[in-house]
């Protein structure tokens, strides 16, 4: 019983924090701008994951580990479809 409930919480933390970058890629998608969005802040969240990965990973815990390589995916396809909205001239490593 109690890992179900644990499975169950863990699936409501990713459809949360999805959610939450979902918004902001339907807003990007709809006025096809992104200016006003920080493509730094996507670059610290991967770096974030990608080390929390390797502290899990090290720990071995496996469901850490799924829920950050669910996340890292997110937040690359998240700054993929801001980097796609810049305005003409942006670079990411400018």
């Amino acid at each position: 019983m109690i890992q179900v409930i644990g499975v169950l919480l863990v699936g409501i933390a990713l459809f949360l924090d999805t959610m939450s970058y979902w918004k902001q890629i339907r807003k990007t998608l709809r006025t096809k701008r992104s200016t006003q969005v920080s493509s730094t802040q996507y670059l610290y969240k991967i770096g974030k994951a990608m080390c929390a990965l390797a502290g899990l990973a090290l720990y071995s815990n496996w469901v850490g580990v799924i829920m950050e390589t669910f996340m890292l995916i997110i937040y690359i396809l998240s700054l993929l479809v801001i980097a796609k909205y810049k305005p003409k001239g942006w670079h990411l490593f400018a």
